[in-house]
């Protein structure tokens, strides 16, 4: 569904500031944190995937909702197409997240855990701080639901023949195909169908321009290179807001608790976001004056504080990065020693290799 922002360990808090949507990432399960009751299903390329508890519990209730429906209901073929439309879901929202941490990866970022949970999944990526590298981020999962779409659209077409309302199916309905009498009398068909039809529909949801959703992200990012990242972050957070509030309604309106969940994490997540926002300008903000005061001193009433030059600030935000980088270098080098080379996680050895290149460079 989604992807958040990922920041490293690190022993000054400031290299934490202004991350939004929350970061639970190798937290170990604790009973007042209730977004840690997960469990490592499996680990693919370094990336492991780990099944929130809530999700298990969504599918089993399901599952036995599909088993034992309401009087006078069928329940042999539902329970089968139950247990594919799961199945499919859990694999189209995984290799959507995937999507997000190898593009992550390929934009030079690190990506190396997925959350499985009711509400789809979250991919830890941690991009660069450039537009394009969190542009190809937030592109990358929504372009695995393109692929699926387009091989299951193809093969469908090439079977039933029926490319109109099968193969390019109804965006209002896109599960009717299922019910096709061709198509219902062969199971292969109809998973092949829901597995399109999902796809579809995750796709189109997620490019919603509604932050966390990755049409907000691809909306933030797109403001960037115009507008600035903190102005770009405030208008998508904001539009979020109007988003999830939208959303919120039409579940009410459609019976859809599934919609209403998400709309509650996306207002969850936004207010968080744009508190975080809201902390790191004041802690800015404080920052600047001390240096102001340091600098001109506060006893003359000509020495009355004001604001760095545009440049100034800057320039200090520069050297305050380069600070925190040595410092994070020294950490990681007093790690090797203690631990050796093999301790090391997939950032601290990209950090590491970074200041190397550009201490070869002279930089």
């Amino acid at each position: 569904m989604s992807w958040q922002d990922r920041d490293y360990g690190s022993e000054n808090p400031m290299r934490n500031l202004g991350k939004p949507g929350g970061d639970w990432h190798g937290m170990r399960p604790s009973f007042d944190n209730p977004m840690s009751w997960s469990l490592p299903l499996m680990r693919v390329g370094g990336i492991l995937v780990r099944l929130h508890l809530f999700f298990l519990i969504f599918m089993i209730i399901t599952m036995l909702q599909a088993a034992f429906p309401a009087q006078g209901v069928s329940t042999s073929l539902n329970v089968k197409l139950t247990a594919i439309m799961m199945g499919s879901l859990f694999f189209i929202v995984l290799a959507h997240e995937f999507g997000h941490c190898l593009a992550c990866r390929w934009a030079g970022g690190s990506a190396d855990e997925i959350l499985m949970w009711p509400l789809g999944g979250l991919a830890m990526c941690q991009p660069g701080h450039h537009w394009k590298a969190h542009f190809i981020t937030a592109v990358g999962g929504p372009m695995v639901n393109v692929i699926i779409c387009i091989v299951t659209g193809l093969i469908l077409g090439l079977v039933t023949g029926q490319w109109l309302g099968v193969a390019l199916p109804n965006p209002l309905d896109p599960f009717a195909a299922a019910g096709n009498l061709g198509i219902s009398q062969s199971l292969a068909l109809q998973a092949l169908v829901i597995i399109h039809a999902s796809s579809l529909v995750l796709l189109l949801f997620n490019l919603l321009p509604m932050f966390p959703l990755d049409g907000g992200r691809i909306l933030q990012t797109l403001l960037w290179p115009r507008i600035g990242y903190r102005r770009s972050m405030v208008f998508s957070v904001r539009a979020g807001f109007v988003g999830a509030i939208a959303l919120a309604v039409f579940g009410a309106v459609m019976n859809e608790w599934m919609l209403i969940g998400v709309a509650v994490f996306g207002l969850a997540t936004c207010y968080i976001t744009l508190k975080q926002l809201e902390w790191t300008d004041a802690m800015l903000e404080d920052e600047s004056d001390s240096y102001v005061l340091t600098t001109h001193g506060g006893d003359d009433p000509s020495d009355a504080p004001q604001k760095p030059r545009r440049a100034e600030r800057q320039a200090e935000k520069q050297a305050q990065r380069e600070k925190d980088d040595a410092d994070e270098v020294d950490r990681i080098l007093k790690k090797i020693a203690e631990s050796g080379l093999d301790s090391l996680s997939r950032a601290e050895r990209a950090l590491l290799q970074r200041e190397t290149d550009r201490k070869r460079q002279g930089r």
